[in-house]
């Protein structure tokens, strides 16, 4: 389950919307719906924006990861959650195990590029966000997400195989 996406259809809900608008005023509007860049420009300036924004948004996304988790529980396997900002929410301990993928400072540079970030932006965001070796820590796996796909790839399928085998253990 991707929270990211998550969290991209609470914007579109109407009551989170006012809430926003309310806070930032219409300028995080574009033709009538939330604009997340503009959003973004806003509530990523100080951790007081942040900690408005997930006023706001935090407990609808929080609510729908936890039923989606509870249901999935329910059915056995493994689960994958991909939620980047797992530990700033407090929710890691609705995991069994915690995978951080670590990219180099230039890839994450590079890739946000792509996403109309400049590295200022970058740097402005990451400061606002816990310290990667304080994520690192926090994992009982870690991926490196610096070279190919094909190398990430590889190192994900040990740590499905190694899952799979725990939770078969378990049984």
């Amino acid at each position: 389950m991707d929270a990211d996406a998550v969290g991209h259809r609470i914007l579109e809900r109407p009551d989170v919307a006012a809430k926003l608008v309310k806070l930032w005023g219409r300028s995080v509007l574009r033709d009538g719906a939330i604009d997340r860049r503009a959003l973004g420009a806003l509530a990523f300036r100080t951790p007081g924006d942040i900690s408005r924004l997930n006023r706001v948004v935090h407990p609808a996304i929080r609510r729908e990861l936890r039923d989606r988790i509870v249901a999935e529980r329910r059915r056995g396997g493994i689960f994958i959650l991909d939620a980047a900002l797992l530990l700033e929410a407090g929710i890691e301990d609705w995991c069994d195990r915690i995978v951080f993928v670590d990219v180099p400072r230039a890839v994450r540079a590079r890739r946000v590029l792509r996403r109309g970030w400049s590295p200022a932006e970058l740097r402005r965001r990451e400061r606002l966000q816990w310290p990667i070796a304080r994520k690192r820590a926090h994992a009982d796996y870690v991926v490196n997400n610096g070279g190919s796909m094909a190398a990430a790839r590889k190192e994900v399928t040990g740590i499905y195989k190694d899952l799979g085998r725990r939770l078969a253990g378990l049984r």
